[in-house]
């Protein structure tokens, strides 16, 4: 009787073993469970970043210019963090509104995508019979289990410029109840760094700085283009086995040898980031773009993900470069 009891007893205790090692498994593994940020907030320190990226560069550029003028460059120096005010081609020169006029309808585009994987373990071993018996006799019992999820999150974002700059509800409440995106706003995060500052500020003046010196011409149907594929991956592994000794007291069920057992742990994070980068063109007609209508499949080689309200060709050359850039690292993958 003794030992039924014992063995059912020996099975339950190996059961909430495993059942404890899954414990730490997400059945929706999700990035903010690591980040700390949720995705609409992570879209937004983005844009934040990539406003400030522009203005930035737009004041570099006014700066350069020969001669320069002093009360513009201090009015968008004052401005910076905070939207720019629409009117404020009314108020530059010629050369100023050269410079306004070729950028500020640029076609921005995000392809977001997080890949999460979690794989939990655990196994246990142990022999009720020789923890009576006190080694002269046993019958070994074990139980193990492997959980493992993973999610895959995927959405495009895209705006113009425009959009970007003079955008009043973008950034954070500040006490006034208007909405700033501060400098300061993220810092990098190294273990994780889509949650955090990413270097937008270096693809935004190779963009503006290549088309200073020579015009893009990558996607000559429609506007000129540039793309960068950012991808952070994070593993986070661990493990723990631990050994039991419990003396037997008389018949009572106990321990008189080790029992073995195992937990492990493992979480893979891959946070993939498209920025495409789209100049006006407003001598083209609108239509879809040759490159990807030639090789994208679907209905003129646009993403499904894409919003339908697009307001622009830039817009939409932006959204046609990040939908080529993820095809060509596919094939790249396929042929490799």
């Amino acid at each position: 009787m003794h030992s039924a009891l014992d063995g059912i007893r020996s099975r339950i205790f190996l059961a909430l073993l495993v059942a404890g090692a899954s414990a730490g498994c997400s059945l929706h593994p999700v990035q903010q469970e690591v980040t700390g940020v949720k995705t609409p907030d992570l879209v937004q320190f983005i844009r934040c970043e990539t406003r400030l990226a522009i203005q930035d560069k737009a004041i570099e550029l006014l700066k350069k210019e020969r001669p320069p003028n002093p009360a513009m460059i201090d009015e968008l120096t004052q401005r910076r963090t905070w939207p720019w005010d629409p009117a404020l081609r009314a108020r530059m020169n010629t050369n100023e509104r050269a410079i306004y006029d070729k950028y500020i309808q640029t076609g921005i585009a995000f392809d977001f995508s997080f890949d999460i994987t979690e794989d939990n373990a655990g196994s246990g071993a142990a022999d009720p019979v020789k923890f009576i018996t006190n080694g002269t006799a046993g019958a070994g019992l074990s139980a193990s289990g492997d959980f493992k999820r993973e999610n895959l999150r995927h959405f495009v974002v895209s705006e113009t410029a425009k959009d970007l700059l003079e955008n009043p509800k973008l950034g954070f409440e500040q006490p006034d109840g208007h909405a700033e995106c501060p400098s300061d706003y993220r810092l990098s995060n190294f273990a994780y760094p889509i949650s955090g500052n990413i270097g937008i500020g270096e693809l935004i003046s190779t963009f503006f700085d290549l088309n200073e010196v020579r015009t893009l011409t990558v996607d000559k149907a429609t506007s000129n283009v540039f793309v960068d594929t950012l991808t952070f991956t994070t593993t986070v592994s661990g493990g723990i086995t631990p050994h039991v000794f419990v003396s037997p007291v008389g018949n009572r069920w106990g321990l008189a040898a080790p029992a073995t057992l195992m937990a492990s742990g493992q979480r893979i994070d891959a946070h993939k980031l498209i920025v495409g980068l789209s100049l006006d063109n407003t001598k083209r007609i609108a239509g879809p773009s040759v490159a990807a209508a030639a090789i994208v499949p679907g209905r003129y080689g646009r993403s499904a993900l894409q919003r339908s309200d697009i307001r622009s060709n830039a817009e939409q050359s932006a959204l046609d470069a990040v939908s080529q850039a993820r095809l060509d690292a596919y094939l790249d993958r396929a042929f490799r």
